[in-house]
């Protein structure tokens, strides 16, 4: 995207409205040049989490989030300002890659009926912006991209290397407090044009009670609106510790409104540019 003009800056930070009852006090950094201070303000009255506003204000002080934040990403002199999370409002989750060259911003506005519209951007190395449209609908075998997202709150993405090649895999949270929730473990492929979720780097033949005929593309932990459920990495043995999961009181196998933990645990391995059950 090109950087848009001083005009299209302030036509961005109008969006934003400066008179809620609740907005944060003004953030005093270093750097007091007054641009960088309507910026960083403005990030903080998007207050999308609010529960007191209307769905539809939430929704739209998600997508003022989304506005500012793809702008910051591609004007130079706003990028240092949200390079890591020291200036992310509360609710934005940051997440990178060791190399730094992958670097995510995700959030979740909380909906009707327990439900959540998610919002996305990608740094590229350092430069490079993709913004991330959410779909509902998706399983183990899609291969999705930025605009086929299946969105989450991305908390972790893990580098590993194979024969010269680095390779990327996030880990993120789709929560909701009616259906299903779920956990998602997969490659992040980083091509010219587009950014691919999803890859059949799995040596896996079943996850989470799914049998596979062929390797997924992304590994699912679905579980109950109930209770909550882990998946995290181990960087230092190249290892992702999943919790197992199973019914609870139905005891029927793949209803998944009814899974929660079984207090034990299993991992994934990175071998040989695959990804395999311990």
């Amino acid at each position: 995207m090109k950087l848009k003009t001083l005009t299209g800056l302030f036509f961005i930070y109008s969006l934003v409205s400066f008179s809620q009852t609740n907005s944060t006090p003004s953030i005093s950094p270093k750097n007091q040049n007054p641009k960088v201070q309507l910026f960083l303000n403005s990030l903080k009255n998007c207050d999308f989490q609010n529960l007191e506003l209307s769905a539809s204000s939430r929704l739209k002080a998600g997508r003022n989030m989304d506005s500012l934040i793809n702008h910051a990403l591609n004007s130079g002199f706003l990028r240092s300002f949200i390079l890591d999370e020291k200036h992310l409002p509360k609710g934005v989750l940051f997440a990178k890659s060791k190399d730094e060259k992958i670097r995510t911003y995700t959030w979740a506005v909380p909906m009707e009926s327990g439900v959540y519209e998610f919002f996305g951007q990608v740094l590229i190395n350092s430069k490079r912006v993709e913004s991330l449209t959410n779909i509902l609908n998706f399983d183990e075998n899609d291969q999705l991209d930025q605009n086929h997202w299946p969105g989450g709150l991305i908390y972790h993405i893990e580098l590993t290397k194979y024969r010269g090649k680095r390779h990327y895999l996030s880990l993120s949270f789709r929560p909701s407090k009616k259906n299903v929730q779920m956990k998602i473990i997969e490659p992040i492929i980083v091509g010219e044009k587009n950014i691919y979720f999803g890859a059949s780097v799995f040596a896996i033949k079943n996850f989470n009670d799914k049998y596979f005929e062929k390797p997924p593309k992304r590994l699912i932990l679905r579980y109950s609106p109930k209770v909550s459920a882990s998946i995290h990495s181990i960087s230092k043995n190249k290892e992702i510790v999943i919790d197992n999961l199973g019914p609870m009181g139905s005891k029927i196998r793949g209803n998944y409104i009814d899974y929660g933990p079984n207090l034990s645990s299993q991992s994934i391995f990175f071998k040989r540019g695959k990804w395999i059950i311990n």
